[in-house]
């Protein structure tokens, strides 16, 4: 199956005869509607009505961002569902079972970022102490995560991974070279071409964890650590935790020590305040994400290789079932 990016203005996608025709200036593409599982539409890119009416039959999942990557919508069609996950996850909203749920998905989140700084620390010679502290005191704070009779409450789940997210970022520089200039998360817009991939990646991600929420009948704006924000897809924030290391940090790990971008790939946003990808760095980026979406890992809960695509279906669905079960059996996805 294939994934779609239309990143280009001023393209135009008809559809005939159950083939998609994407139209670029004088070049043509063409597609097997069939042969489509995901279409990630970019602004500036037309569909024609037969199109939407084609992708809406055939169920082709079609998620719309905006200019900065952030996610603004889908096309949704029929779909199957099921009442009873909704309403069960509405009555464990703000109870001891939500949160200990919660606090699962945090621990999940931390566990996969340090293993990450561990695989760097292994790399590194000569070793450095800041790399192998933020490792020890991380470990330290999953210690306090593990499975309790009283959870923690949001807030302190809040303060936990926040103080984990802190040292995780600012020892991720030791995956990159001095010439990224990067020293640690900031956003709004970023500031360093780092932040700007990861930025982009977790906008990807954040849409494709949207689906997933979708498809196992989740309310995608009502979350257990994201809790009830307004206008916010709160639990596909919860559900993304555990996957924003391993798809969206190793890609941009992986894409950048392959030595294919340079920080001259990337410029001043219009505003001049902030760091874009260019036109090269979105598409070998995309390229590179969707290489991480599609590689298999070992899952645990059923013993077999799957996608990491996949696993977040299994994951967003194993939710649904331990909501509708009242059963605390959700393991976060960890990678060793």
């Amino acid at each position: 199956m294939t994934t779609l990016y239309l990143t280009e203005p001023g393209t135009v996608i008809h559809c005939k005869n159950q083939v998609l025709d994407i139209v670029q200036q004088e070049h043509h593409q063409t597609y097997r509607l069939a042969d489509v599982s995901l279409m990630v539409v970019m602004p500036g890119v037309q569909l024609t009505s037969v199109t939407l009416s084609r992708l809406f039959d055939s169920n082709v999942e079609t998620i719309f961002l905006d200019k900065n990557g952030q996610f603004r919508g889908r096309l949704q069609g029929q779909y199957a569902t099921n009442p009873m996950v909704r309403i069960a996850q509405y009555q464990v909203l703000d109870s001891t079972f939500g949160m200990a749920i919660a606090q699962r998905m945090v621990d999940g989140k931390v566990r996969n970022q340090r293993v990450l700084l561990q695989r760097r620390n292994r790399q590194m010679k000569p070793k450095r102490a800041e790399l192998r502290q933020a490792i020890a005191r991380m470990g330290d704070s999953l210690a306090s995560l593990q499975p309790r009779e009283t959870p923690h409450s949001r807030d302190t789940l809040m303060g936990i991974e926040g103080n984990c997210a802190q040292l995780y970022y600012q020892a991720l520089r030791y995956c990159f070279s001095e010439e990224w200039k990067f020293t640690g998360r900031n956003r709004r817009p970023p500031r360093d071409p780092i932040n700007a991939l990861l930025s982009w990646g977790y906008s990807i991600l954040l849409s494709r964890s949207f689906v997933a929420c979708v498809q196992a009948g989740l309310d995608p704006y009502v979350g257990y650590f994201h809790a009830v924000q307004p206008y916010r897809p709160n639990l596909v924030l919860d559900v993304m935790e555990e996957f924003r290391p391993v798809v969206v940090d190793q890609a941009v790990i992986s894409l950048v020590q392959s030595e294919v971008l340079t920080p001259d790939d990337f410029e001043p946003s219009p505003e001049g305040d902030g760091i874009w990808l260019g036109t090269l760095a979105k598409k070998l980026f995309l390229t590179k994400l969707e290489q991480q979406f599609n590689s298999t890992l070992l899952y645990p809960s059923q013993n077999r290789r799957l996608s990491l695509t996949q696993i977040m279906f299994e994951q967003a669905r194993l939710l649904g079932r331990c909501l509708v079960d009242r059963q605390l059996d959700y393991e976060p996805f960890v990678i060793r």
